[in-house]
């Protein structure tokens, strides 16, 4: 479904120079209809996740009503006021409980960073099974063509309130939070990234990304 959805956004980008006119273009093909949801973060209480890294627990709003829970790991102690900030997206059955997403997040917290990493759509906590590598989100949806791209639509906002989550702590500096995919995650934070102004940087890896017909996601 996602894959669908990036192709034809592939065909746009090749041919349309207004970059205002293309994101709003990409929103209305996955549906996601500005404002984005309030956050209505909640904060359930922190806990040490390796030698000198804390971590917390917390939630935050995203479309349909849902919500997405997190981790944020940080330095213990930090000595300064503001840090910048990462967004981890997991891969295929990849969440916030996947050995890579624990690691990174721990890697760069100890590098200076607040890293966010959540369950996807259909993992671990947003499982009804509590259940991880399900890959719910690779199941064909009917009707095919809208509700293949609002779940597309769904991953690429949860990428979007994870950044402005990130910008509402007072312990990030909001100019330099960049976005990090892996996998399938490279996908979605490819069309994250190309909506989302406020992402700094974009870092896509062992992915097929935007490569057109015929290509990675074709095959």
């Amino acid at each position: 479904m996602i894959a669908v959805a990036g192709l034809a956004l592939t065909a746009l980008a090749a041919s349309h120079p207004d970059w205002n006119a293309l994101r709003s273009q990409i929103e209305t093909i996955l549906y996601i209809a500005p404002p984005l949801p309030s956050l209505e973060s909640k904060n359930y209480g922190k806990f040490s996740a390796a030698p000198g890294v804390d971590a917390d627990r917390v939630s935050y709003a995203t479309a349909y009503d849902l919500r997405v829970p997190a981790i944020v790991y940080h330095g213990a102690g930090a000595t300064i006021e503001k840090h910048p900030a990462l967004v981890i997206v997991n891969g295929h059955g990849g969440d916030k409980s996947s050995w890579y997403a624990y690691w990174a997040g721990i890697l760069y917290a100890r590098a200076g960073a607040i890293v966010l990493t959540y369950d996807p759509i259909g993992e671990f906590e947003r499982n009804k099974e509590r259940r991880s590598n399900t890959r719910e989100h690779d199941a064909i949806v009917q009707p095919e063509g809208e509700m293949g791209r609002r779940l597309s639509g769904l991953m690429v906002t949860d990428v979007m309130q994870s950044v402005r989550y990130l910008r509402s702590r007072h312990d990030v500096d909001s100019k330099h939070i960049a976005v990090l995919g892996y996998s399938m995650g490279s996908f979605v934070s490819a069309l994250s990234c190309a909506v989302d102004t406020d992402i700094d940087a974009c870092v896509l890896t062992g992915g097929g990304n935007l490569d057109g017909p015929g290509g990675h996601w074709d095959t």
